[in-house]
């Protein structure tokens, strides 16, 4: 183009200039001669640059460049808005885990680094070896990393992760000092980051947040735990906003528009208790260290509700030590609550005890022998000696054997029962089955493999494996008079946004004994604790550290819990069971009060390297079952978040996977119902686009080949005709209300076409 416009302006003089020589035209020809080739020199240009112009307006484009974005940079800039992530909180409004800022400490060793009057804003190197006494004092960096990084070739440097996650006020601390010594050429940059106020708080349960990069802007992301399960919920969505600005960039009052809003993050509002679980950690770190066991992990629930009011293991981190967490022994990341299964042990032979009593298929004044052998396995009582004689009584009722925690007599009833009827049972109980209670990475646990032996030993807790969520479960149909309940993490889901809540409420979730039998085990597990002859549980020497005399070990306000202890051999990983003389999971529920329990608390205790004594256990269960009882009220009243109740808009779940779908809605506090075993969804029960109230139930269809009958206690008369049409069978209906109290098709049996189905009815 340049050499084109140099060519077209010369041209013509150069024509003139030859033209000149060869003629003699006058001054005046001359004359017009060059104004006419300027004429015509001048049209050419405009042309080029009216040409120039359109082609500018039509493509907007020089080069790579867009002309309006760079007009518009000039004058307006368009910025991300950073979504706030969710607070987690306790049942009354305690933070859990909270926005906040951390901040990493540079130094500037760039020495063109001056103010404006010539000052220096680096660290000369006649000041390093005073830089490095001062970091390694304040923030205890190592003095060869300071030096290595002082004396490098950048211009601003940074010193590891003792230099980073600094919190506001030590960075306010480092400031001051670093004045008050006449340090120049320090500085902190801002990072967002999660803090965690209670330290030490059910750790692996509530989990961590870490800032992850997205499309170039950081944010928090849920790196385990509640805060990983809950990660979408608690995330928000960012928001876009442009602002006009002046010459030197700033922004002009009043030109602010907002492209996309941002949406904060929801609320979460766990069913923990504060109190209740500062009380669980402090007599867990006394366990820890009393029985030097390789693990431990206890939950306290509400036996009313499902809720879990306090839950804790050991190992565990806080969220500043969660760097150096792999570094104790036997640590796992894993929630022992949900994600690691093991054999129960004996505290299981409350389930097998159920379901006999429900079924009549025991008597307990009826006496039997304590030996047994089951083909090629001889099956022994904990009490038995090196000479196979047993310090106990050898003859013993079944109800005597409950209290003395009898493998034989477990057994015997198992047999009694048959597989079958004890298999419909583990079922009503939903064992195998994962809670969804909403949780990360759930462990399904398994039921016993269909080898008659297998089948036996499940009746004492051996070959099959569970997880503590899991027990709770069934344990809440024990302590609930037949009535079982979900357990729950979340009380509240709040929408900042739109002033709304999601309240979660108790959830029934089947009806696998009558009443007569779960008040019938609670009655063996109070003698469990008050039998002073077979009483696994009553101590003879009482315990001096708690101030109890001889008698029953779990006492609460002065009376007794309903108890059932524990002992399960461990599973070794070269095959067969560990061998060692403490090698056991050790173990105890506890429901108080025992006629008509109010909690339930759980605790089991890996592989402890003193001697074994289940005191252990008492001095967590006793005081904090004590102050449970007396905050009892208090635990029934939620935090006060000035809200109207939200709705939940139902999406289209065909197609999609049955337990991720299921742990969805389960997190919007709605109550998922999975129809059979298949892992894709077939049908719902509430259509696509329906807003429905929390703790709605919706019904999953999945596509498993078999029509399995679910329990549909506490159903509606709606959710009965669902299933009726999608399983092609017909109902019939006996009493008034509103609710299914019994079925006349087994939980767990195969449906057929055709087949009726008699429900009763009532409230």
């Amino acid at each position: 183009m340049i050499k084109f416009l140099k060519k077209l302006i010369f041209f013509p003089f150069r024509k003139v200039s030859r033209n000149a020589r060869k003629t003699n035209w006058s001054t005046e020809r001359n004359r017009k001669r060059v104004g006419k080739s300027l004429f015509f020199l001048a049209i050419a240009l405009f042309t080029v640059f009216i040409f120039r112009f359109v082609w500018l307006i039509t493509v907007n484009h020089v080069g790579g460049t867009n002309l309006t974005t760079m007009a518009k940079s000039n004058y307006q800039s368009t910025v991300t808005v950073q979504a706030k992530r969710g607070t987690i909180y306790d049942r009354t409004g305690a933070a859990i885990a909270v926005d906040s800022s951390t901040y990493t400490i540079y130094a500037v060793i760039d020495k063109t680094q001056v103010d404006s009057n010539g000052n220096p804003l680096y660290i000369d190197k006649k000041d390093f070896t005073k830089v490095e006494d001062f970091l390694n004092s304040k923030l205890g960096i190592d003095r060869d990393l300071i030096k290595k990084q002082l004396n490098s070739k950048l211009k601003q440097v940074q010193f590891g992760p003792k230099g980073s996650d600094i919190s506001l006020e030590k960075m306010k601390e480092i400031q001051k000092a670093a004045e008050n010594e006449k340090i120049v050429g320090l500085g902190f940059t801002a990072n967002i980051s999660r803090s965690y106020p209670f330290g030490n708080f059910a750790s692996q349960f509530i989990g961590i947040a870490r800032p992850k990069d997205e499309n170039g802007t950081q944010a928090l992301k849920g790196d385990m735990g509640l805060e990983k399960a809950f990660n979408n919920v608690l995330s928000g969505e960012n928001g876009k906003e442009t602002y006009q600005k002046d010459i030197y960039g700033r922004p002009i009052p009043g030109t602010t528009k907002v492209i996309e809003p941002v949406k904060n993050g929801q609320d979460v509002y766990t069913t923990l208790d504060a109190q209740l679980q500062r009380n669980l950690e402090g007599y867990m770190d006394k366990a820890a260290t009393d029985t030097g066991a390789q693990q431990l992990s206890g939950t306290l629930v509400d036996a009313h509700t499902g809720e879990i009011l306090a839950t804790s293991q050991r190992p565990t981190y806080t969220a500043t030590t969660i760097n150096d967490a792999e570094k104790q022994k036997y640590f796992t990341w894993n929630s022992l609550l949900s994600q690691s299964a093991f054999e129960p042990g004996s505290t299981f032979k409350t389930f097998l005890m159920a379901g006999a009593l429900d079924s009549g298929k025991v008597n307990l004044n009826e006496t039997y022998q304590r030996k047994l052998q089951v083909y090629d396995t001889t099956i022994n009582d904990w009490d038995v000696t090196e000479n196979k004689s047993y310090t106990l009584p050898e003859t013993v009722t079944y109800a005597q054997g409950f209290a003395l925690s009898s493998n034989i007599g477990m057994s015997k009833i198992e047999m009694n029962m048959g597989d079958a009827l004890w298999g419909s049972y583990l079922n009503k109980f939903k064992f195998g089955l994962k809670v969804r209670a909403g949780l990360d990475g759930e462990n399904p646990g398994a039921l016993p493999s269909s080898n008659a032996v297998s089948q036996i030993q499940s009746s004492f807790g051996q070959g099959v494996a569970v997880t503590p969520l899991q027990l709770i479960r069934g344990w809440t149909a024990i302590a609930g008079n037949g009535t079982m309940l979900e357990p729950h993490i979340v009380s509240k889901v709040v929408d900042p946004n739109t002033k709304t809540s999601l309240t979660s409420k108790a959830e029934v979730v089947g009806h696998p004994v009558s009443n007569d039998a779960a008040s019938g085990v609670r009655d063996l597990m109070l003698t469990v604790n008050t039998d002073p002859v077979y009483g696994t549980s009553y101590s003879t020497s009482g315990d001096s550290e708690q101030n109890l005399a001889a008698g029953p070990l779990f006492m609460v306000n002065g009376e007794p819990a309903a108890v059932k202890t524990g002992t399960a051999q461990i599973a070794s990983t070269t095959g067969g069971y560990m061998t060692g003389s403490q090698d056991y999971l050790y173990s105890a529920v506890v429901m108080y009060p025992a006629k008509n329990p109010d909690f339930i608390f759980y605790m089991n205790v890996k592989i402890p390297t003193e001697s074994w004594t289940l005191k252990y256990i008492a001095r967590v269960a006793n005081p904090l079952l004590t102050s449970a009882e007396a905050m009892k009220n208090d635990l029934s009243v939620s935090a006060d978040t000035d809200t109207k109740a939200g709705k939940v808009t139902i999406d289209n779940y065909k197609g999609k996977d049955s337990g991720d779908t299921a742990d969805s809605l389960r997190r919007t506090v709605l109550s998922p119902v999975i129809i059979g075993t298949g892992a894709k969804v077939t049908a719902q029960s509430i259509a696509e686009g329906e807003k429905v109230s929390a703790n709605s139930r919706i019904l999953l269809l999945t596509n498993d080949k078999d029509q399995v009958m679910p329990d549909m206690y506490d159903w509606s008369k709606k959710e009965v005709e669902q299933l009726a049409n999608w399983f092609g069978i017909k109902v019939t209906y006996e009493g008034s209300g509103n609710k299914v109290l019994t079925q006349s098709i087994e939980t767990s049996t195969n449906v057929k076409k055709g087949q009726t189905l008699t429900v009763k009815m009532g409230n």
